[in-house]
């Protein structure tokens, strides 16, 4: 028995090395959260995210970021972020334009760009290389994209040590390996990004917090009042706003 056990073990293994593991109960719960982001016309989340940037030395460093999303769809969005080192800002668009702010550096950019959330999310990060993390997963299309990016898909287990009991999914697309935490009423309360094909294999980890879908979101919120003394600046610079990249850092999308 205990034989067939090992052989059974290597023969998991083997599969789940060689990426050739597709799960029809991983896929449907993959696809469920990714329905249920899409549907909800509001939410408020907090996301804790840390990411690995490969130094020239080749050691592997990991930075960490703050991000606190108000979501009212079709055409209200705002986040709030903080880098590990202090620097805040970031992004607010209501429905016309695009407004990205630095908090650190007192400074704000505007762009006119009518529409709804899932245009200005393609916009910022496709047009104007804004760094906008798991920007795939406010855009209502995110079901079938995911579907249609994703290579192999497995259930690892049911994981109990959390506060409340949640899926334990792992994907792989082209480009990367993921894992995400799935809750019973289909939001994800942790993800794991590793870049397979990048140098270093670097990962990009997020947890989630505090997720509330009728909240008390204010109209002024999303609107932009700019600080005493703040300059608005005409192009997107990449030290000018802790949304943007930052080159010392590096990005984790």
């Amino acid at each position: 028995m205990y034989r067939r056990f090992l052989w059974l073990l290597a023969l998991v293994t083997l599969d789940l090395a060689t990426g050739s593991a597709f799960s029809a109960e991983a896929e449907t719960r993959l696809v469920d959260m990714a329905v249920k982001l899409a549907d909800t016309k509001q939410f408020t989340v907090a996301i804790h995210m840390k990411y690995d940037v490969l130094q020239e030395s080749g050691q592997v460093i990991e930075f960490g970021e703050v991000r606190t999303l108000q979501v009212s769809r079709p055409e209200y969005l705002r986040v709030d972020a903080q880098q590990s080192d202090g620097d805040s800002g970031g992004l607010i668009f209501d429905g016309k334009t695009i407004t990205q702010f630095s908090d650190t550096h007192n400074v704000y950019t505007q762009i006119d760009r009518p529409g709804d959330i899932d245009g200005a999310i393609r916009y910022a990060v496709g047009e104007l290389g804004v760094r906008f993390p798991l920007a795939r997963m406010l855009v209502t299309s995110f079901p079938q994209e995911i579907r249609r990016l994703t290579t192999d898909i497995d259930f690892i287990e049911r994981n109990t040590l959390g506060p409340v009991p949640t899926d334990h999914i792992a994907g792989r697309t082209d480009d990367l390996d993921y894992q995400i935490w799935i809750r019973e009423d289909n939001f994800p309360t942790r993800i794991v990004l590793t870049y397979k094909n990048a140098p270093g294999q670097p990962q990009f980890r997020a947890d989630f917090s505090n997720w509330d879908t009728v909240p008390s979101l204010k109209r002024g919120s999303f609107t932009f009042t700019p600080p005493h003394k703040s300059e608005k600046i005409p192009t997107l610079l990449p030290a000018s706003s802790a949304i943007t990249s930052n080159p010392t850092k590096g990005d984790a999308k």
